[in-house]
């Protein structure tokens, strides 16, 4: 791929807030893009690569690139295999700090690490310091907050020592917010949690040097509050955060399930369980006040991305989703395991919402 840009180790002065002109794109942006075709992408103006997500055997081999790349071992349950291009308006810089590679414009980092399993560090031990290589870029790069985190672990659902992986998971990512000073019904990004076949921690994100907004669903309970029944520490995610930058504004949707209350609702009906995430999306939407948007009105620049544990359900999840959303809608939809045994699905977007 021809880009020009350079690497190294981190500097803080690729972070620099650059004068802001009139543009029709947020500072980051996602398109979707087949994968055999991004051996021809190149990075021309006004729109720099700020990394590619693959799946579905993706190779990372070859792609001697500035910009992050990486693969999540998952299958992609369309016909046609996509990737994520995430794509900036302004120019980019990249960059590299303890193994987070990144890029990075005048408002915003993105950042993508793989850590492989190192016994016999616990999956607990392994996700706080990961966390702690994420937290010290972001204050040093001055994009001191985290918008959205995509985390995917091996093996979600077992258990050792009585307490599930993403339980575990959830105690090193709480412990290094908490030393972090993160004010929990402030500060926590949007993110979502999804289980892999295969070994090794991996975690990409967007931080910002201006806040999101923090959204929450009215019904559910927050998963910062969530009972002990669920792990000693509550899952630290927001349900949405609300990003604007000169009048262009995105929602990035947390993994979002079946759930109500604080329950699980459908067990072992697929159906019922979608019918419920849709509502709980809805209920996410409409705390945007006048910005409101309904589900049948996200269009080409919105993007839904569903993972269906079982592959027998994808037709049941297409299906619904063609007759709820607008055809204009991208969504790509995936194999992976939910955080709890008893859900079938989930489902994460980023909505870009009409200009203020």
């Amino acid at each position: 791929m021809n880009l020009p840009a350079r690497m190294g180790s981190f500097d803080p002065s690729l972070g620099v807030t650059q004068q802001r002109s009139a543009r029709l794109d947020p500072p980051v942006y996602l398109t979707l893009f087949p994968a055999e075709a991004l051996s021809g992408l190149t990075n021309t103006k006004p729109a720099s690569v700020l990394g590619i997500i693959g799946f579905d055997g993706f190779s990372e081999s070859g792609t001697d690139t500035p910009y992050p790349v990486l693969t999540l071992p998952m299958s992609s349950l369309d016909e046609q295999k996509l990737c994520e291009v995430w794509l900036s308006p302004q120019p980019a810089r990249y960059g590299e700090h303890q193994g987070i590679r990144y890029a990075c414009n005048g408002d915003i980092l993105f950042g993508c690490f793989y850590l492989p399993e190192q016994e016999p560090d616990s999956v607990e031990t392994r996700t706080y310091r990961t966390y702690c290589r994420i937290l010290d870029l972001i204050r040093l790069s001055g994009y001191t907050h985290l918008i959205r985190m995509w985390n995917y672990l091996p093996r979600i659902n077992g258990e050792y020592l009585g307490l599930e992986n993403y339980q575990r998971f959830c105690l090193g990512r709480h412990q290094a917010f908490a030393e972090a000073d993160y004010v929990f019904d402030r500060d926590l990004p949007a993110a979502s949690a999804i289980g892999t076949g295969t070994e090794g921690l991996r975690i990409y994100f967007i931080a910002s040097r201006a806040p999101g907004r923090q959204i929450e669903n009215p019904r559910q309970v927050s998963a910062y509050r969530y009972p002990l029944q669920y792990g000693p520490r509550s899952p630290s995610f927001s349900r949405a955060t609300l990003t604007e930058f000169g009048g262009e504004r995105q929602l990035y949707l947390s993994g979002t399930a079946s759930i109500v209350g604080h329950e699980t609702l459908h067990p072992e009906d697929a159906a019922g369980q979608l019918r419920e995430t849709l509502i709980n999306i809805q209920a996410v939407l409409n705390e945007l006040g006048q910005s409101r948007i309904r589900l049948d009105e996200l269009g080409p620049d919105c993007m839904l991305k569903v993972y269906v544990r079982h592959r027998e359900h994808f037709g049941i999840a297409k299906q619904r989703l063609a007759e709820t959303l607008n055809p204009s809608c991208p969504v790509i939809f995936l194999q992976g395991d939910i955080c709890r045994r008893d859900l079938l699905l989930e489902i994460e977007g980023i909505i870009r919402l009409p200009r203020s």
